[in-house]
């Protein structure tokens, strides 16, 4: 079984972040921009073969947000 690159997007002060794995790579001020950042990553990696999915985390709760093979891309607005 492939490993799964699984992006996750988390509150963090007055924005959000975008991790993968233990690595921050990247802080966004709207969480729509968040979202549609960690889309795109994700949609790239899934293209390069790799299970990719998004998560978004609040509180104790996780949300999938786009999953390779299930969604397809579409910017949010």
């Amino acid at each position: 079984m492939s490993e799964q690159d699984l992006y996750i997007i988390r509150p963090s002060g007055e924005g959000w972040t975008l991790h993968l794995a233990k690595e921050t790579l990247a802080r966004f001020d709207e969480r729509p921009k968040a979202i549609e950042a960690a889309v795109v990553v994700a949609e790239a990696s899934a293209r390069l073969g790799k299970a990719a999915g998004v998560v978004m985390e609040e509180g104790d709760q996780r949300i999938m947000v786009w999953d390779a093979g299930r969604d397809s891309y579409s910017r949010v607005s």
